[in-house]
């Protein structure tokens, strides 16, 4: 479809020839629109011939909902009523003007749904951003001291403090475990349980003979563990007892020896009277390797365990005084502790059934005094070894062991000779073939 007319501006006349193209044009973006080809030609009063210019006028419907649609334009049109002149002949023809610019459709199209989707989700994103941002300084802002923020430093500060509380629980768990006790306190108590022996041994034995062998005492000494290494074997010590001159100091000996035995750490005895959990674990502790070990570390390492074994198996922690033995090892324990010693000392009691049974109570209460001494040591957080026999004269018998300190609290052996807190109780004997 073409249209033509001609405009005469001043003295010019213009030609107009519009040519209607492309009636339906059909985008990827279902937007349709239409496009009109204009030819202008001009003449100014002082050239002799025409001047010819095409132009592309685009218009667009007012809604994209449909891919396909027949022509229709939104354009402002105008009929003009113009004189066409060629020769001097003239008529008035109405010319339709397209007045729309591309501007102007593209204002009046709406956007495509993915297009506001795509503006949606752009939005989301840039406010999710704003606000970590915004976050991250207010929170900075907080943190940062100055008396502006008072309020929020002493918040945060209070926040804290429980994790400040239990970082320094760790790290001072020493304060709630026992102190070392004094060693004149510790010498002083082994001195009194020297006493109760002596004591026990002159108010319950006899000095007369009897009528067994020596052969006969050396098994029930074997049975208590005695006669295993050292200068002091159970032929030695039967006869001892056999003997009235010396028999209270070989009786008093077979009794501190096979008591304290029982409540030491290092070395546990088949009668052992320690808590059960701690006679287990040390029974299965194998021995340090003889050439990749560290003894050092072992020592250390043992040392803390029996500190915190002490702590966790102590019914009131919080009194940070000695573990005490529970009445079943006090009383059940150390009765047949008693009644395994008797096996021995039978043959030394003397008098009627009471006295026998009055013996066998104060053995029992003499070894729960022992075991009470021993967990007294088990708590120290230094470590003890009775010494029965070193540096001892082969012609004396302790009656008495005495106490070394063999290392720190941190578990490092002090090198030899060690510190001795209570030397052994020794008396001399002179055995009579």
């Amino acid at each position: 479809m073409a249209l033509s007319s001609v405009t005469t501006v001043g003295t010019s006349p213009t030609y107009v020839t519009t040519t209607v193209s492309s009636p339906t044009t059909t985008y990827p973006t279902t937007i349709s629109s239409s496009v009109a080809i204009v030819d202008i030609y001009t003449k100014l009063p002082d050239q002799p011939n025409y001047v010819f210019e095409s132009k592309e006028w685009w218009s667009f419907p007012a809604s994209t909902t449909s891919t396909t649609s027949s022509p229709s334009h939104t354009t402002v049109s105008s009929t003009t009523s113009t004189s066409i002149s060629t020769g001097g002949l003239s008529s008035p023809s109405p010319v339709p003007t397209n007045a729309a610019q591309p501007a102007q459709a593209f204002s009046n199209s709406d956007l495509s749904r993915g297009a506001i989707a795509g503006i949606a989700v752009g939005c989301a994103v840039a406010g999710l951003v704003i606000g970590v941002i915004a976050g991250c300084f207010l929170l900075r802002r907080r943190r940062r001291p100055g008396p502006e923020i008072g309020y929020h430093t002493t918040q945060l500060v209070s926040q804290e403090k429980p994790l400040q509380e239990i970082v320094t629980d760790k790290l001072e768990l020493d304060q709630f475990l026992l102190d070392s006790t004094p060693d004149a306190e510790i010498r002083a108590e082994l001195r009194s349980l020297n006493h109760l022996l002596q004591q026990h041994v002159e108010s319950n034995y006899h000095l007369q003979s009897v009528s067994c062998s020596v052969d006969d005492l050396s098994q029930a000494l074997l049975r208590l563990g005695l006669g295993q290494g050292g200068a002091m074997t159970t032929t030695k010590l039967a006869s001892l007892s056999l003997d009235p001159t010396n028999r209270y100091n070989a009786i008093q000996h077979v009794i501190s020896r096979v008591a304290f035995a029982s409540i030491a750490f290092d070395e546990p005895s088949p009668f052992s009277l320690l808590p059960q959990p701690v006679f287990l674990f040390v029974s299965m502790i194998p021995a340090v390797e003889s050439r990749r070990g560290n003894t050092d570390a072992v020592n250390t390492a043992l040392t803390r365990w029996r500190q915190l074994s002490a702590f966790l198996l102590h019914p009131e922690r919080s009194d940070r005084i000695p573990l005490t033995p529970p009445e079943d090892i006090s009383t059940h324990k150390a009765q047949q502790l008693a009644v395994n010693l008797d096996a021995f000392l039978q043959h030394f009691v003397a008098g009627s059934r009471e006295d026998r049974y009055e013996q066998e109570n104060h053995l029992r209460e003499v070894i729960a005094e022992c075991t009470t001494f021993g967990y007294r040591l088990f708590s120290q957080p230094s470590e003890y070894r009775f010494r029965f026999e070193d540096g001892v004269n082969p012609t004396s018998i302790v009656i008495c062991p005495g106490l070394d300190k063999i290392s720190d609290e941190e578990g490092r052996r002090y090198p030899p000779p060690t510190q001795p807190i209570v030397a052994p109780v020794v008396e001399s004997v002179e055995l009579r073939i």
